[in-house]
């Protein structure tokens, strides 16, 4: 896969960091933005970023009006104050379900802001916020100032993720929540893994669970985003929005041979 789109990620961060302090906080979400967060922290490893990471473990620490509701959150508070860059996790939480577009507008109050490569199914405008896009389709169109990267999850394939030595039959990981099309009928042994874990949850037991089959069926991008790594026969299907299609198009057709996409 071509990762040479990092390299421009790489250059702004550091231009932008230039003696800041550094944090980052993932976009809180399912297993699969667990993929999103560990290819993230590979990418720092690697460009040997300092930086402290933050997180919003619980829902009382979500942004109330235009603060957050800190309860005794002294990381949180030390951080504001200082300031900096703040580094903001990519992921499809800009869209009509899942909004998190007034956490990144909070930051943005005590924060330089980075949005790491994300679908944008609405126009944001932010001050003080550099928007990556992770597709050159609508997520172009509706935000023309982003940049293109790919998902960060990609930069896991620098990793070797063994899995299971014998892989047969195929496997269903269809979604059970709102981002479903409901186009596709769910099998008896589907597994929703994506809801299995959480962005901070560690992401082998994703990939054994993947890697025990010959073949995937799914509407989880990260599904068939770790299933393509493994060299997996994917087979992606559409969810509710553009999201799917998008990053298939620009990250999955042109690299992954065994991948297919279907409406």
């Amino acid at each position: 896969m071509d990762l040479s789109y990092f390299l421009l990620l790489k250059k702004i961060i550091r231009d932008k960091a230039l003696n800041k302090s550094i944090y980052y906080l993932a976009n809180p979400g399912n297993y699969g933005d667990g993929l999103i967060r560990e290819g993230t922290l590979d990418f720092f490893k690697e460009i040997g970023l300092e930086y402290r990471e933050l997180y919003l473990t619980k829902y009382r620490d979500f942004p109330r009006g235009n603060q957050f509701h800190w309860r005794r959150s002294r990381h949180w508070k030390k951080a504001c104050k200082n300031g900096g860059l703040l580094i903001f996790g990519g992921g499809g939480a800009w869209c009509h379900l899942w909004d998190h577009s007034k956490i990144v507008e909070t930051l943005a109050n005590a924060f330089e802001v980075i949005v790491l490569p994300s679908t944008y199914e609405k126009r944001y405008e932010i001050d003080n916020v550099t928007f990556f896009r992770r597709d050159e389709e609508e997520s172009k169109v509706l935000m023309p100032k982003s940049i293109f990267c790919h998902d960060m999850a990609f930069y896991l394939s620098k990793r070797t993720f063994t899995g299971s030595s014998v892989s047969s039959g195929i496997g269903y990981f269809f979604r059970s929540d709102a981002e479903s099309a409901g186009q596709v009928s769910i099998p008896d042994n589907n597994r929703d893994i994506s809801m299995e874990g959480d962005s901070n949850t560690p992401v082998q037991g994703f990939f054994d669970a993947i890697s025990s089959f010959h073949e995937i069926h799914t509407d989880r991008l990260h599904v068939s985003i770790a299933a393509a790594l493994l060299n997996k026969k994917v087979h992606l299907y559409s969810g509710s929005y553009f999201k799917n299609k998008a990053v298939f198009k620009a990250s999955l057709k042109p690299y992954f041979k065994n991948i297919q996409f279907h409406l």
